[in-house]
This record gives C-alpha cells, structure tokens and sequence, in this order.
C-alpha cells in the first residue's frame, strides 16, 4: 500500500517509485534470473505469482495513462441489483457495494486494466527469456487466477460473490511442441483450479495421488474433449448475510444464499452476464430443482448442517474450518 490505495479499495493512485521498483516488475525479475541460473542439466518448476491486478490499484502512471481517458465499458447491470446499498455504502472506498461516483468508478477501472496490461507486458518478458534459454517449446504454461473482480458489474466491487465477474477465472495453457505437438483450441467444459496440480503431472507422466480432488485435463488438452465434469459446486462465507454456495455447469447457475434462503438461477447461455434472476420462471422449474439436489447432494453430512439429504436448510453459520470428507 505504499502509494496509498488500499488493498481491496477503489481508489486508484499510479505507482509513484521507478518502475523497476513495482512489485509487478519484482515477481518477473526474480523469475528471469530463476531461469537463467538454474540448474540447466534438470527439468524445472516455477510458479510466478503476481498480486496484481489485484487491489491495490497502484499500475506505473504510463499503464494508467493507457485508459485513464478511454471510453470505457459501463458496468452490467439486471434486474436483480441493489442500487440502493450503492448509494448508502458507495462512498465507503473497499465497500463490496462499489461506488456511487462514477468518475471515480472510471478511474477505478482505468487502473485495473492498466494493472492487466502491467501484468501482461511483464509475463511477457518472461516467456521472452524462455525462447532464449531454448526452453519455450519443451515448457508447459499455465496462467491462471484465484478469482476475478466484479469491477460494479451489478452494483458489486471484489470478489466475495457467486457472479461471473467473480468466479470466471481464466485457465490458459500453452504446451511446448516438443511435449505435445497441438493445435490451440477452446475447451468448454468446466474446470477448476484443483484440476492444475493432476493435468500438470498427468502431462509430465507422473502419478496423480488418490487424494487429489481435481480432475486431470491431459485428454481435453491433447485431443479437443470437451467434456470434464457436469457441474462444480462453489462457495464463500462472508458477513452481513452474504455467505454463499452455487452450483454451476457449462450452460446454467444456481444460487443459494445459506444464512437467508435466497435463491437464483441464471441461463447462462442466452444471459451470460446474468442480467436476470430467472428463479420463478416455470420453465425453468425442472431444470431449477435438478441443480438444487446437486447441491443438496454436496452439502448432506457437513457439519454445519447445511443440508439433511433431502432440503436445504437456512441459517446455518458457516464454519472458519470444516473437517475433510475423506
């Protein structure tokens, strides 16, 4: 925070050291002098994890400048939105609410894609230095993130909420043609970041412990299978109510407020921005009752109490730590 942002607000300050200073510029420095002094008689792993874009807000003034006058995209918004916790939390700078301003709505996002383009410019450099060393096209890359941002999608700011902006991270790979020689394309089928660690050893020819969750990707990777699982369940506890699980799959979303009942669900495919709360629409009524035995299903047998195996039951409080079911 040395700029003065704070690390889930926002406010929007460009970094005011040198640029080769910026943590964003840290994480590859320290990359590339990994790869240039390995040990090049072994294969090798490594993860660089960078903040941003996460908050703070603080891009280097010529990343800023990028969009700092753009005409930028205007927040989603549906028929479900809270305007009103807007307008009264709006002003308060990390508030979950967003903001009511929209000047500094536009200077907010103006830094997040200015931090995108930071972020990329400096993965750049990276896969740069493995073309040099000769390793490009025998490296597995993943980029990948631990969530995304509402950016006011829906009068929302942070992560904390079951929406697309939120949970919809990217997961892209690039496999060396020496390992794999493929033509890129788009898998559809839904993954997670629990499917990292099985996929990588899988392409490695590693054995998978019985004990991993996730699913390996190596087929979906090498032969276009689009299929990988039929839904993934997701939550997040939080204050004010707002604890959450959802169950979504490649064309729909449920959602189940734990501490409320509140319920919706969105067509993901005609609505992909979840403009509306179809949860009352007859027609969807079947399709509705299938997800939530999902999660019914998901959640029978926490301790919580969550669930009994036949409903859903609300105003359980969420546990900081749950026993493992395995």
């Amino acid at each position: 925070n040395a700029t003065g942002a704070e690390c889930n607000s926002w406010v929007t300050h460009p970094w005011i050291y040198e640029e080769r200073l910026h943590p964003t510029n840290w994480v590859a420095d320290q990359s590339i002098r990994y790869l240039k002094t390995r040990d090049h008689t072994k294969p090798f792993f490594l993860m660089s994890s960078f903040v941003r874009p996460h908050q703070p807000l603080d891009p280097p003034q010529s990343y800023y400048d990028m969009y700092k006058d753009k005409d930028l995209r205007k927040p989603v918004s549906g028929d479900w939105d809270d305007i009103e916790k807007t307008k009264q939390y709006g002003l308060i700078t990390d508030s979950i609410y967003g903001c009511s301003d929209e000047t500094m709505r536009h200077d907010a996002m103006a830094g997040y894609y200015g931090s995108i383009s930071h972020v990329d410019h400096q993965i750049g450099r990276i896969i740069t230095t493995l073309r040099e060393e000769g390793v490009y096209d025998d490296t597995i890359i993943v980029f990948v993130s631990d969530h995304g941002e509402m950016l006011f999608d829906h009068s929302l700011w942070r992560k904390v909420f079951p929406y697309e902006g939120s949970t919809h991270i990217p997961f892209i790979m690039h496999i060396g043609k020496h390992v794999a020689d493929i033509l890129p394309h788009k898998v559809n089928g839904i993954a997670e970041l629990r499917d990292v660690m099985p996929s990588l050893l899988d392409l490695c020819d590693l054995t998978i412990p019985e004990s991993v969750d996730g699913i390996s990707l190596k087929e979906n990777i090498l032969t276009n299978q689009q299929a990988i699982r039929t839904y993934l369940h997701g939550e997040h506890s939080f204050h004010s109510s707002l604890s959450n699980h959802y169950i979504v799959t490649e064309t729909d979303k449920y959602i189940w407020y734990s501490e409320t009942g509140k319920q919706q669900y969105f067509d993901l495919v005609k609505d992909p921005t979840e403009t509306h709360n179809a949860i009352h629409e007859e027609a969807y009524q079947q399709r509705i009752a299938e997800l939530r035995q999902y999660l019914i299903d998901e959640l029978k047998d926490r301790e919580e109490g969550y669930s009994d195996g036949t409903q859903l039951i609300i105003g359980k409080t969420p546990q900081q730590m749950i026993k493992h079911p395995k």
